[in-house]
C-alpha cells in the first residue's frame, strides 16, 4: 500500500490516518490479501510525523481528544488486524511515521532512511512513541530516543534493531514486496491465527495509552509552546 501525498516528505493529517485505518480494514476483509506493505511512495519519506498544518492550530481541548483517538485506532488496527505488516521506509520516519513503522511486524529501510522521535523538542507529549520504542527495542534505545531527539541513520537504526533490514532506495520497494511474498507463500491460516495471538498483549498497551496520552496532549498543548514551535517548523510563526 503507497499512501504518497503531494508533499513529499508524507505528514499525517488526522484525515489521513482515518483513511489508513480504514483501508487496513478493507485488506483485513479481503481473503485474496495475505501480507501488507506500506511504502511511502517513490523517492517520498515513509512519514514525517503528524501535519503541523493541522495540530499547529490545536488549544488542548476536544480536538486534541479526537486526534488521540485516531492515533490509537490507527495503531492498534495496524497492529492487530491478522495479516503481517511490512513496512519499506524510506526518507524520513518521523514521530507518527515512525511510530507507524514500529506497528509492523518488519522494517526495511533504505541506506538513506533517518529515523527520529522529536516529540519532546517539539513540545509535545510522547507515551505513543516511548511505548513503542520500549516494546520494540528496549528501554535504553526508548531513552536514548526520546531524551536525546536525534536523528539515527540507517545503520545506526539496524543496530538498535529499529529496522531488521537495509538496503539501497532503489531497491527499497523490489525487497519489501519479496518479504511479503515469502511471508504469503507461508500457510496463511498458520500465520493469520498466530498474528493476533503474538500481537495481542503490544496491542492492548497501544489501547491502555488513549486516556493516558490525551491527559498528557491536552496538557502539553494547553501552554500554547508546543503550537509555536510547530509554526516556525513550517514558516507560519
Amino acid at each position: 500500500m503507497e499512501f504518497s501525498r503531494a508533499h513529499e516528505q508524507n505528514p499525517f493529517s488526522s484525515a489521513r490516518m482515518r483513511e489508513l485505518t480504514r483501508l487496513m480494514l478493507d485488506l483485513e476483509a479481503n481473503g485474496d490479501v495475505a501480507c501488507v506493505v506500506l511504502y511511502g511512495g517513490p523517492g517520498r519519506s515513509f512519514g514525517a510525523g503528524g501535519d503541523f498544518n493541522e495540530v499547529s492550530e490545536f488549544h488542548g481541548g476536544d480536538e486534541v481528544d479526537a486526534w488521540i483517538d485516531d492515533i490509537t485506532d490507527l495503531y492498534s488496527t495496524i497492529a492487530g488486524v491478522s495479516k503481517p505488516v511490512v513496512a519499506a521506509i524510506d526518507g524520513y520516519a518521523i514521530g507518527v511515521g515512525l511510530q507507524i513503522a514500529l506497528c509492523c511486524d518488519l522494517r526495511i529501510g533504505s541506506s538513506s532512511a533517518k529515523l527520529v522521535m522529536p516529540e519532546f523538542r517539539v513540545g509535545i507529549a510522547c507515551n505513543f512513541g516511548g511505548y513503542l520504542l520500549e516494546a520494540v527495542a528496549g528501554r535504553s534505545v526508548m531513552q536514548d530516543m526520546l531524551y536525546t531527539a536525534g536523528e539515527w541513520s540507517a545503520e545506526r537504526a539496524l543496530n538498535d534493531r529499529l529496522l531488521h533490514e537495509v538496503t539501497t532506495p532503489e531497491a527499497l520497494l523490489d525487497r519489501a514486496l519479496d518479504t511479503g511474498r515469502r511471508i504469503a507463500s507461508y500457510t496463511t491460516a498458520a500465520v493469520q491465527s498466530t498474528r493476533p495471538r503474538v500481537n495481542g498483549p503490544f496491542v492492548q498497551g497501544l489501547r491502555r495509552i488513549r486516556e493516558e496520552g490525551k491527559r498528557s496532549h491536552r496538557t502539553a498543548f494547553s501552554t500554547g509552546e508546543a503550537q509555536e514551535r510547530m509554526r516556525r517548523v513550517i514558516g507560519k510563526a
